[in-house]
This record gives structure tokens, C-alpha cells and sequence, in this order.
């Protein structure tokens, strides 16, 4: 059997798990690395190479794009400190840690190898982290830093896994080499990004037919990834700059039919993307298993172990030390302008360290190598503390996060803010109503002459003022605990002209401009002004 049937059978079988799990509090991202590591312990199933090329190289900037696309750049821009500093300064500070503890338990594991192992599990997956997150009351500010840090940990973890992977083939490392090689990178690939976004997202502009703009869509994050990369660069810069510049400035340019789509391709691509890399997570245990066969399960277990507890405890140590206090006690007008937290905002953070896939692509990157340890290559090492770390976090903290959100409090905090966005997307309505009912009535008397347009547009303005008095209403006897059905609400909705669409359109993105709605709201708005296009056109 060929390796695309095997593909097929593999998203096949995401379907299968993911309808009879979708409900389940357990995070599919485990319960699709459990499905793998049953698959792969069946004598009859074939075996699948993982590719770490088609990881790194292929799913990695989709994934990356997606996300960032997705993403309000206003609401990253405004917790940029704790981001930079979780995804620059933590993936530093959990690299130096992890090459201190395994040097320390393999002697024989050379410095530049122990720093290989450390920069591959530093970064936290934004693929977990985020689509377990997706699923709990998190306080709005907890997931912007969470997704922010994802975007952003892979190109800091990627770039120094570059610089000691070189070190340990080449027995050389330029500590100056690599400041100035990754502040390079830093500073080129997002002054590419930025001016490739505006580029792009100007010719996407003129693209009126769909199919070619979705095309267009899927080969944007590759035109951003692969030449950072041929420069030296990790690309995943580049393609988060890209995808913000593209989804916060030119989304609103694009054309309604497009937008309706990529709302539905994108976030389904990414699922069947992020289901597939840890379907293949456990699907690689039994031959890790079987090629660090040498070594004692007691010793396997002692890496294991310490290196987790290291990547958990660090964490810790990292989130309250060097993103919560220290700043404060540094910069003092900080702590006015931003006072602590409550505790329970970094303990969460600190819990939210998953490893994932992106993980074992970078460990499965490296080559084979002529040292051996007790036998066996380090790189076979490297991707078995990998594997079961990846896994370890997932059972330890992937089930435990919604045990510790409850008992924290802070899913009410979660709830708050969703009523909150609740409200602002009812009050936004509102005001779109208003707009087009202020048009209207300017047109009607224009028009007086014209008894069936009279009529017509006469008839728009009862339903509008109907819609508007429902949505009024609805405003002022909320009560905080309940939310509208949108799928009711749509069906309720009335049609109106094209022209008084673009006229709510207009008002959006007036709202969007003096920042009165975040782009969640924004685009769930937009879909709606879509889906009523949608159904004038048909």
C-alpha cells in the first residue's frame, strides 16, 4: 500500500475519532495520539513514514497562517510584552534548562546535542494549546497571550535548534554568531512579512473570481515561507506577519463569496491538519520504542521524568519570575500602568505548556549521526524523549487544564468576557441597522414620485425598524446568562437590498477603524452581511 492511501485512511480514521469524541472533555489532540499509538501497535497496520519535511515545510506554514489570519493584530499588539516574552525568552530559558539536565544524566551526550533536545522541546504547541483553549471559558487576555505565544515560540525555538544543531556537525558555535544571526532574522523576516502582506493582499484585492482566490489564499503562507527560509531564516516570521497584514488590513477588500468560503476551508483545513500530525505522533511510538530498545525502561523513564518536570517546573519559574515580576520591579511606571495580575491568570498560563508535533518534526530533522551511546544513535534518543514528553504533557496537562480552570475560578472570568463580546456584537447591529435606516429614509424622499419603489423601500424600513426593536429589546433584557441562537437568527433575518448591505458594511468597518468591535466581532458580523449577499445573488 502506497503512503497516500495510507493518508487517506489516517483522515479516514480523523473522522471516525473526531465524530465519536467531539463532545468529549478529553482533548482530541490526546485521544488522536492514543488512537495512533493503538494503530500502531496492530501487526497488520502498515507502517507510515513520518516526514519531517512535510511537517515543517508544508503543514507548519498553513497551520501558522491560519492562526494569524485569524488573529487580531490590535489585540496581540497589545500584550505584546508577555508574548515576546514567553515566546523569545521562555523558549531560552527552557532550552538552557533541558541541555543542563540531560548532559547531566548522559555524560556522553555532547553540549551541542543537549541544546538540540532543548530548543526541539521548548516551544509549547499552539496546535493543542489553542484548540483545547477553543473549548473552555478562557478570559479573553489568557488566550491572546497563549495564541500569541504559538505563533511566535516555534520561529525562536526553530532558529536556535539551527544554530546548536550546526555546532554539534560542525564542532563549532560562535556565541556572537548566533545573537546576531537570530536579532537578523528577527528584524529581516518581519520587514518581509510586512511589506509581502501588503503585496499580496493588494493583488488578492483584485481577484474577483473565487476559486482563484482561494487558490490564492493556500499559496500565500508558502510565498512567505520559503524564501525566508533559503535566506537562513525559519519562515514562520515571515508567514505570522503575513497572515496578520493580509486578515486585519485587507479581509474587509476581499469579496463576500470569498469570505464566506475561508471561513469554512480554513479552520477545517487546519483541524484535519492538527488531527493528522498527532494521529502520526503516536502512530511513531512502537519504532521509537523499538530502536532505544537497548537502553533499561528504568533509565528511560529517569530522563523522562526529570526533563518533564524541568519543562513544567521552568515554566513556572519563567511565568511568575520573568514575566511577572521582574518587569514590574524594573520598571516601576510598568506596575502603574499594568499592576499584577491576579494569581490565578499566570498560574493558568504556567499549566498551558503543552508540547506537540512541530516538536518531534524538528527532532525527526535531525540526521543520523556516527556517535553512538550505549549503542544506540543520539538522534533515537533525542526522538524518544521527544515522543514521550509530547505525551506526558498531553495526559498531564491537556486533561488537568479544564480540572484547574473550574477550580481557579477563572472560567467565570471566561464567561464574563463572552457576554461582554455578546453584547458588543448585539450593540454593533444596532448600529448597522441605524446606518441603513438613515440611508433609507434619505433615499425615500427622493423618490416620492416612484410609487412601487416607494413602496418597496417603505417596506425595507418596517423591516429594519422590526429588526432593530427585536435587537433593542433583546439588549435590554439580557441578563448576563443566556445567548441568542444565531442559527435561529439568521433564518429570522430579513432580506434587504445589496445597497443597504453596503451600507452596514460601510458602518462595520467604520466601527472597525475607530476600534468601538474586536475582529471576532467584526467578522462574525461580515459573515452575516455575507450570508444575506449570498442570498439576493441566488
Amino acid at each position: 500500500m502506497d503512503q497516500f492511501t495510507l493518508y487517506l485512511i489516517l483522515f479516514a480514521i480523523i473522522v471516525l475519532v473526531g465524530q465519536m469524541f467531539q463532545k468529549s472533555s478529553v482533548p482530541l489532540a490526546l485521544i488522536f495520539v492514543i488512537s495512533g499509538m493503538l494503530l500502531s501497535f496492530i501487526p497488520l497496520f502498515p507502517k507510515i513514514n513520518l516526514d519531517s519535511k512535510l511537517i515543517l515545510n508544508f503543514f507548519l506554514p498553513l497551520l501558522v497562517y491560519q492562526i494569524s489570519a485569524f488573529s487580531s493584530w490590535r489585540d496581540v499588539k497589545k500584550q505584546i510584552r508577555p508574548i515576546a516574552l514567553l515566546s523569545i525568552g521562555h523558549v531560552i530559558f527552557i532550552t538552557i534548562l533541558v541541555a543542563i539536565v540531560i548532559h547531566a544524566l548522559v555524560p556522553q551526550l555532547v553540549w551541542p546535542l543537549a541544546f538540540v533536545l532543548g530548543a526541539i522541546i521548548s516551544p509549547p504547541d499552539n496546535v493543542a494549546i489553542v484548540a483545547i483553549a477553543e473549548k473552555l471559558r478562557i478570559p479573553e487576555r489568557i488566550f491572546i497571550i497563549l495564541e500569541g505565544e504559538g505563533m511566535f515560540n516555534d520561529a525562536a525555538a526553530l532558529t536556535l535548534f539551527r544554530f546548536a544543531l550546526a555546532a554539534a556537525l560542525t564542532n563549532e558555535f560562535s556565541i556572537t554568531h548566533a545573537f546576531f544571526g537570530f536579532l537578523a532574522i528577527l528584524i529581516g523576516e518581519t520587514l518581509y512579512g510586512l511589506f509581502l502582506g501588503y503585496f499580496l493582499g493588494k493583488l488578492r484585492e483584485k481577484i474577483s473570481n473565487t476559486s482563484l482566490h482561494v487558490i490564492a489564499s493556500f499559496v500565500t503562507p508558502f510565498i512567505a515561507y520559503f524564501p525566508a527560509v533559503k535566506l537562513g531564516g525559519t519562515g514562520i516570521l515571515a508567514t505570522a506577519v503575513v497572515g496578520f497584514v493580509i486578515g486585519n488590513k485587507f479581509t474587509l477588500r476581499f469579496t463576500p463569496e470569498y469570505r464566506l468560503i475561508a471561513l469554512s476551508i480554513w479552520p477545517t483545513f487546519a483541524f484535519a491538519i492538527q488531527g493528522l500530525i498527532f494521529l502520526l505522533v503516536g502512530l511513531d511510538m512502537r519504532s521509537t520504542f523499538i530502536r532505544i530498545s537497548p537502553v533499561s525502561l528504568e533509565t528511560l523513564i529517569i530522563y523522562v521524568s526529570s526533563i518533564t518536570f524541568v519543562v513544567i517546573v521552568g515554566r513556572f519559574i519563567w511565568v511568575y519570575g520573568a514575566m511577572i515580576f521582574l518587569p514590574r520591579i524594573l520598571l516601576p511606571y510598568l506596575k502603574k500602568k499594568d499592576p499584577y495580575p491576579p494569581w490565578q491568570y499566570p498560574f493558568f498560563i504556567s499549566c498551558a505548556g503543552i508540547r506537540g508535533g512541530i516538536s518531534l518534526a524538528a527532532a525527526l530533522a535531525i540526521p543520523t549521526l556516527t556517535l553512538k551511546i550505549n549503542g544506540i544513535d543520539p538522534r533515537d534518543l533525542v526522538v524518544f524523549l521527544v515522543v514521550w514528553i509530547i505525551l506526558v504533557t498531553l495526559v498531564l496537562q491537556g486533561l488537568s487544564l479544564p480540572f484547574i480552570l473550574k477550580k481557579l475560578g477563572i472560567d467565570k472570568v471566561g464567561q464574563s468576557d463572552r457576554y461582554k463580546e455578546h453584547m458588543t456584537e448585539l450593540q454593533a447591529r444596532v448600529q448597522m441597522l441605524t446606518a441603513a435606516l438613515n440611508w433609507l429614509e434619505k433615499r425615500i424622499t427622493k423618490i416620492k414620485n416612484n410609487k412601487k419603489l416607494l413602496t418597496e423601500i417603505s417596506q425595507h424600513i418596517y423591516e429594519y425598524q422590526m429588526l432593530k426593536n427585536h435587537l433593542e429589546s433583546r439588549i435590554l433584557e439580557h441578563d448576563g446568562n443566556h445567548f441568542h441562537d444565531e442559527k435561529t437568527e439568521m433564518k429570522d433575518d430579513v432580506s434587504f437590498l445589496l445597497k443597504i448591505i453596503e451600507v452596514e458594511r460601510a458602518e462595520l468597518s467604520k466601527m472597525w477603524s475607530e476600534e468601538k468591535i474586536n475582529l471576532k466581532t467584526r467578522n462574525k458580523l461580515l459573515s452575516t452581511l455575507d450570508h444575506q449577499i449570498q442570498r439576493h445573488l441566488i
